[in-house]
C-alpha cells in the first residue's frame, strides 16, 4: 500500500536541507520499482572508443605533462570509509581469517598494527585490525597501502605522489571529499604533505541537502530509534555538486578525476603516467578546438562544429546536424574524456551507447546494476562489450566564455537508483542519486579512449593489498 509523507516528515527533510520538490520527487520514485537504463549497444574500438597510437600518446602525453597547474585540478572521491573492504575480515569469514593470518607479513598496515598490540595469535591478529586500529571505521585514503623506500604510504599519499607528478610545474590543485567525522585531522596532514611536493590541496564534505529519503517494508517513512527519520547519503552521484564548485573556484581547469583507490606504488608510475597525462593532453584539444567551434558558430561558420562532433561523441551511424542552432545546442555542454581498460572481469560499469532523457544516442557508462539482466537483449549488448570503466576521467565544465556551467542541468534524472539496505538489522528501501560518473554526466558529451591496464589497481577488499600492482 502507498502511502503519503506527514507534515511532520516533510518538516525533518526541509530542515535537512532537501527542498520540497525534491521530498516528492524522491517520495514518487521509492514507491515505484527502478527504471532500468537499456543500452542499445557497446562502445568498441571504431564505435565510442578510440585508440591512441604511439605517436598520439606521445603527443598527447606531453601535452598534458606541460599544461599551466592553473589549467588542471585532481578531484578525489574519498568520503567513503574502509568498512567495505574488511566486511569478510569483520564477519570472521573463515577464508578471510586464514588469508589474514597466513598472509599476515604481506600487508602493508601489519607494522602498524603490530606496534598496537600483541599479533602472535590468529585472534590477536584480528583484534588489532577490527578493534584496536579500528581499520575498517577508517577513511579508506587514510589506510596503509604500499611499502616502499623503507616506509608505508596511504592512499591518499599515493595519490599525491602521483598528481604531483603528473605536471611539469608546480602549485596544481587536488581536492579530495572527505567525511565529516575525522575530517580536520585527515586534512591537516594531506594539505601540509602536499606543500612538500608543490601541490594545492583542500576538501569538502557531501553535502547534507544530496542525501535521500528511506522508507521501511510499510512503505512508510524509516524512522530511527530515537523516531526522527532516517537520511541516507545519496551515493557518488552526490558529489556533481563539489564538482561543480570546483568549476567556480578553479577557472577554466580541467578536473581530473580519479577514484581513492586506484593507486600504484611510485615504482609503478612510469607505466602509468603517460595515460594519465596523455588524457589530460587529449581534453586539452578537444576542449580547445570545441571553443573555437562554438566561436565559428557565431559568424554562422558551422564546419569546425560538425567535423568536432563527427570525430569527437557522435555515433559513428548518426549525421550532425548542419545548422547553427542544433550544432551549438550539441556542442555548448560539459564534455568528459574518460579511459577504458579492455574487460577482465571486473565488477562494476562499463561504456555503451544510450539514449538520454531527451533521446539522444551518447556514449555513457552505465553500472551493471542500472540494468535489467533477465532482458535478452541488455545480456546479449553486455555480452559484445569489450571495455570496462576504471574511473580515469578528465572534465571540461566550462562554456567558451570561461564560466562553469551549472552541471545539475546536465543530469540524467531517470538513472537514479532504488536499492534494498538495511539499519541495524531493518530492512530499507533507499534512494541514490545517478552515479558521477553515469546519469550525472548523462547529457554530457563523452569521448572513450583505451588505456592501458597498468592505470588500473583498484582495492575493494583487503586482499586485494597482496596483488602484484600494489607491490613496490
Amino acid at each position: 500500500m502507498k502511502h503519503s509523507p506527514s507534515p511532520e516528515f516533510v518538516a525533518g527533510a526541509l530542515a535537512h536541507g532537501l527542498s520540497e520538490a525534491e521530498v516528492a520527487r524522491q517520495w514518487g520514485r521509492l514507491q515505484t520499482d527502478s527504471e532500468q537504463t537499456k543500452p542499445e549497444s557497446p562502445c568498441i574500438l571504431g564505435s565510442g572508443i578510440r585508440r591512441l597510437e604511439a605517436g598520439e600518446l606521445t603527443e598527447f602525453a606531453r601535452k598534458g605533462q606541460g599544461l599551466n597547474p592553473n589549467r588542471a585540478v585532481r578531484f578525489v572521491p574519498a568520503s567513503g570509509a574502509a568498512s567495505r573492504m574488511f566486511k569478510a575480515v569483520v564477519g570472521r569469514d573463515p577464508s578471510a581469517l586464514e588469508q589474514l593470518n597466513l598472509r599476515w607479513d604481506l600487508f602493508p598496515f601489519r607494522q602498524a598494527a603490530e606496534a598496537a598490540a600483541p599479533c602472535e595469535t590468529e585472534e590477536q591478529r584480528w583484534s588489532a585490525v577490527v578493534e584496536v586500529l579500528d581499520l575498517p571505521s577508517l577513511p579508506k585514503g587514510a589506510l596503509d597501502f604500499h611499502v616502499e623506500d623503507g616506509g608505508v604510504r596511504t592512499a591518499f599519499d599515493a595519490q599525491l605522489i602521483e598528481w604531483a607528478q603528473s605536471l611539469s610545474q608546480k602549485g596544481a590543485r587536488i581536492h579530495f571529499t572527505l567525511p565529516v567525522l575525522g575530517f580536520e585531522e585527515h586534512l591537516q596532514g594531506i594539505v601540509k604533505m602536499a606543500r612538500s611536493m608543490g601541490l594545492v590541496a583542500d576538501a569538502s564534505v557531501q553535502n547534507p541537502s544530496t542525501d535521500t529519503l528511506a522508507i521501511g517494508a510499510d512503505h512508510r517513512p524509516f524512522l530511527l530509534e530515537n523516531g526522527a527519520p532516517l537520511f541516507r547519503p545519496g551515493g557518488h552521484g552526490s558529489l556533481i555538486h563539489n564538482l561543480s564548485e570546483i568549476g567556480k573556484s578553479s577557472p577554466g581547469a580541467l578536473v581530473s578525476i580519479k577514484n581513492i583507490d586506484n593507486v600504484r606504488p611510485t615504482s609503478a608510475l612510469g607505466d602509468v603516467l603517460p595515460w594519465r597525462r596523455a588524457l589530460l593532453g587529449l581534453a586539452d584539444r578537444l576542449d580547445h578546438d570545441r571553443i573555437l567551434a562554438l566561436n565559428a558558430l557565431e559568424v554562422g561558420e558551422v564546419q569546425l562544429a560538425m567535423a568536432w562532433l563527427k570525430n569527437g561523441p557522435l555515433h559513428p551511424m548518426d549525421r550532425p546536424p548542419s545548422d547553427p542552432e542544433s550544432l551549438r545546442e550539441a556542442l555548448d555542454r560539459p564534455l568528459l574524456v574518460a579511459g577504458m581498460v579492455r574487460y577482465e572481469g571486473e565488477p562494476g560499469g562499463g561504456p555503451f551507447w544510450v539514449r538520454d532523457d531527451q533521446g539522444k544516442l551518447r556514449a555513457q557508462v552505465v553500472e551493471s546494476a542500472e540494468m535489467n539482466m533477465a532482458d535478452p537483449s541488455t545480456r546479449d549488448c553486455v555480452a559484445r562489450a569489450t571495455h570496462f570503466n576504471p574511473v580515469d576521467l578528465v572534465c571540461a565544465i566550462h562554456d567558451a566564455s570561461g564560466q562553469p556551467y551549472h552541471l545539475p542541468e546536465f543530469i540524467d534524472a531517470r538513472r537514479d537508483f532504488v536499492v534494498s539496505k538495511s539499519h541495524r538489522g531493518r530492512p530499507l528501501r533507499a534512494l541514490e542519486h545517478p552515479g558521477l560518473w553515469n546519469g550525472a554526466m548523462g547529457r554530457w558529451n563523452s569521448v572513450f579512449v583505451e588505456v592501458h591496464s597498468a592505470t588500473f589497481a583498484p582495492v575493494k577488499t583487503v586482499f586485494d593489498l597482496l596483488r602484484p600492482a600494489h607491490r613496490a
